[in-house]
This record gives structure tokens, C-alpha cells and sequence, in this order.
């Protein structure tokens, strides 16, 4: 009996095990959340921004005092000089040392508060393109995901193709066993047929690749199924698109992570310079010391040792003072310093504007795409519907024998070129309207991965 209830157990847990990890189609937000989830670029950026947070929360540290204790054993033998009265003795003899220290910065040239700022810039530097590579990783996804649905669509397109050559192959056989149908219409309609057989074969190999391709970018295993979800027609238009690349620039450079990123990165390079510029100014310290010792030699007026409690009272001494440091010539290495760090600064600023520059080519061209493709879309979507007329008038033209197979086909491969390009005009309008939506601010996907 138990040995029952354990096996249902097992399989109740399997069964769930693996209905939670398989699901009947995968839509273009379920496939970026398991990349968010799985992807290993994006553990190892995190890693790299925690190692910032920690540089930061010790440079916060670095303010408090340093406090250091030590002890010491020590045996002499021989003649040395007896801590008592300072005579020598050749009598061996013990002692214990014992030390507390403290040292804190009063002034360094700011150093100590810019570096906090330093490392509080590149830790949120760190936050920006982890952010930016969820957002990459996100859209290479998408864009994996596009085409794979394109092969997707595109193969059941030349298998309908395919499908209905065979349907008029077995009715011109039939028609050519009475003579009702030439010999030649048969050769061409075979030949055709081959074709498009070979064209499903090319097709269902492009699908597999575009599905390898996206399984990679989420770092989903290869060998499990992955069955996409077809878009909905809702997220399509009805009229072109037209977008601003001005303003379209000016909302990217307040939302997108990439800039926010780059300017971080320049807070911190200024930060630096004020570092290297603090190493000219003489510097300031405070320290502290407790210090005491017991010694064998260190006896009462009968000979006895005086006892470790009494000496390590008696024995204590404190220290407290403050240092001075002024560099006065360390072969110009601070001057240099200064020097590399701005024209580290020129090179960040520079790197900066360039950037700009590239995102806003970036942006004018998605917006021309964007209107191009909305416009090839809704003129391919007027094509399809027109061809598929056409092609429903030669079929019903050659069931009653007033279309040749010649001018049928023709028919036929319109409409498929036609259905093919709404489909690739539909998929490219949405990669290219997502990513402009991104750019102005709005959440396109979630990249923030579900606990």
C-alpha cells in the first residue's frame, strides 16, 4: 500500500514537473521572461554591478577609523639590555607585549568623498547596462522570434501550395485516364509539384535554424519543443505610420539605459580626475595608541615577579598625535596623473557626442522604415486580397476548362509571393514599431525577470 501511494506520488510530481516547464505555444512575452530568467550574459553583468556596490559600500567604510591590535612573545638570552633600568643583563629572560592603534584621515584632498561618488557612479553605470544588455537580450529575442514566425507562416503558406498541386495532380490523373486531360498538363503539374516539395524542404530547414537561433538567444534547451504563438492581428495598422526623429531622440535620451549608462560612466571620469587632483594637497591624520607589557625581569624588592595584572597596568602607556604629509616631488607622477585623467575626461565626452550622433541615425532610420514598412504592409495586405480574388476566379475558370495549367500556376505563385510579403511586411512593422516605442519609453516587454 505504501509502496502505491509513494509511485503516485513520484508521478503526480513528475506529471507537474513537467507541465509546468511545457506549455502548449510560447508567445513573444513568455519567451523573453525564460530569457531573463536563464540567461547567462545577464548573471554574469549582475555579478560585475555587485562587485560595484561593494566598492562602494567600502569606500563608505574607508571614512571610519582603523584600528589594529597586537601582541607579541618574546625570549632573550644572552646579553641585552634589561627593560627595567636599561642596563644590560646576560640573564635569559621572557616578556609580553601588547598594542592597540588607531589611525583616522582628517583631510587628503577630498580624495576619500570623491571616491565615494566614483564608486557610486560606476555602480550606477553598472545598474544602467545591466538594464541595456536585458534590453538587447530582450531584443534579440524578439527579433529571433519574428523570424522564426516568419518561417513559420511562410511554411504553411508553400504547403497549401504543395497540398493543392496534389489535389489537381490526382484530378488530372483521373481526367487523363478518360481523356479528358492532355499529357502535358499532367508533366507540368508533376514538375511543378517537385518544385514546391523541394520548396517545403528548403522551408521546414529555414524554420528549424530560425527556432535553433531563438532557443540560443534564450538559452533554452535544444532538444525540447518549442511551439510559438502567432501574433495577433490587433497589434497591426490600418493606415502609415509617420514618427518624428526629433522627438523620438529627445524621449530616448530621458528613458533608454544606454544613456543613462554613458552618463554615469562620465559622472565617474570627472570624479577621477577630482581624485588625481586631490593628490597634490598635503594630507592630514589622526592617530591613537594603548600600549603595555609584562616582563620576567620586572621584580618587587624581595626578587619576586610582580604579577601580569599589576605590570599590565602599571607597565601602559598612550599615544595620540597628528601627522602632517606634503608632497613636495614625486617625479610629476601626480601631475601626470592629472593630465591622463583629463584627457580621459575628452575622450568620455567625445565617446558621448558620438554616441548621440549614432542613436540619432539609429532613430531616423527606424522612423523611415517605420513609414516604409506600414506603407509596403497595407499595400501588400490590398495585394493578397486582390490575388486571392484572381486566384479563386481561375479555379473555378479551370474546373470548367477555360484556364490552362500554365496561366493557373501563375495565378497561384502571385497569390503565395503575395501572402508571403504581407507576412514579412507584418512581422517587420511590428520589430520596427516596438523598437521605436521602446525608444520613446514604453514598456514593450517586461525585462525584469518573475520571482
Amino acid at each position: 500500500m505504501l509502496k502505491n501511494i509513494l509511485s503516485i506520488l513520484v508521478l503526480t510530481v513528475t506529471v507537474s514537473f513537467n507541465a509546468a516547464h511545457a506549455q502548449d505555444s510560447w508567445s513573444l512575452n513568455d519567451c523573453i521572461s525564460y530569457a531573463m530568467e536563464n540567461n547567462l550574459d545577464i548573471e554574469s553583468q549582475n555579478i560585475t554591478t555587485q562587485k560595484y556596490k561593494e566598492a562602494l559600500n567600502q569606500s563608505k567604510r574607508n571614512r571610519l577609523p582603523a584600528i589594529s591590535a597586537g601582541t607579541g612573545y618574546n625570549i632573550s638570552y644572552g646579553r641585552s639590555v634589561d627593560p627595567n633600568d636599561n642596563t644590560y643583563t646576560t640573564n635569559s629572560y621572557a616578556s609580553n607585549s601588547y598594542s592597540v592603534n588607531a589611525g583616522m584621515p582628517i583631510f587628503a584632498g577630498f580624495i576619500m568623498n570623491n571616491k565615494v561618488a566614483y564608486n557610486r557612479f560606476m555602480y550606477l553605470a553598472g545598474v544602467e547596462n545591466e538594464k541595456n544588455l536585458r534590453v538587447e537580450i530582450g531584443f534579440q529575442v524578439m527579433e529571433d522570434f519574428h523570424n522564426a514566425l516568419y518561417y513559420k507562416g511562410y511554411l504553411e503558406i508553400v504547403k497549401e501550395k504543395k497540398e493543392l498541386s496534389e489535389l489537381n495532380l490526382k484530378k488530372v490523373q483521373k481526367q487523363a485516364e478518360v481523356g479528358l486531360s492532355a499529357r502535358t498538363e499532367l508533366l507540368e503539374i508533376e514538375a511543378r509539384l517537385a518544385d514546391e516539395e523541394l520548396l517545403v524542404i528548403r522551408t521546414e530547414n529555414s524554420y528549424r535554424a530560425a527556432l535553433l537561433n531563438l532557443k540560443r538567444s534564450m538559452n533554452f534547451p535544444v532538444n525540447e519543443d518549442l511551439q510559438l504563438e502567432d501574433i495577433k492581428d490587433s497589434e497591426l495598422i490600418e493606415y502609415p505610420v509617420y514618427e518624428n526623429a526629433d522627438s523620438v531622440f529627445m524621449l530616448a535620451m530621458q528613458f533608454l539605459p544606454s544613456v543613462r549608462a554613458k552618463m554615469q560612466q562620465l559622472n565617474a571620469v570627472e570624479k577621477a580626475l577630482s581624485i588625481a587632483k586631490g593628490g597634490v594637497y598635503p594630507s592630514l591624520n589622526l592617530n591613537g595608541g594603548y600600549y603595555t607589557g609584562y616582563y620576567e625581569t620586572n621584580t618587587d624588592q624581595d626578587g619576586n615577579i610582580i604579577g601580569f595584572k599589576s605590570q599590565f597596568k602599571n607597565n601602559a602607556s598612550q599615544s595620540v598625535g597628528v601627522s602632517l604629509s606634503v608632497p613636495i616631488f614625486n617625479r610629476w607622477a601626480s601631475r601626470s596623473e592629472i593630465k591622463q585623467q583629463k584627457l580621459s575626461l575628452e575622450k568620455e565626452k567625445v565617446d558621448l557626442e558620438n554616441f548621440k550622433n549614432q542613436l540619432y541615425y539609429e532613430i531616423e532610420s527606424y522612423c523611415q522604415d517605420l513609414s516604409a514598412v506600414s506603407a509596403e504592409y497595407l499595400q501588400a495586405k490590398k495585394q493578397t486580397e486582390s490575388n486571392q480574388l484572381a486566384f479563386e476566379v481561375a479555379e473555378k475558370k479551370k474546373e470548367q476548362g477555360m484556364f490552362n495549367i500554365i496561366d493557373f500556376y501563375a495565378s497561384k505563385n502571385l497569390l503565395s509571393n503575395a501572402q508571403s510579403e504581407l507576412l514579412r511586411t507584418k512581422l517587420m512593422y511590428l520589430i520596427k514599431r516596438k523598437t521605436l516605442d521602446f525608444y520613446m519609453g514604453k514598456i514593450i516587454f517586461q525585462t525584469e525577470p518573475n520571482n
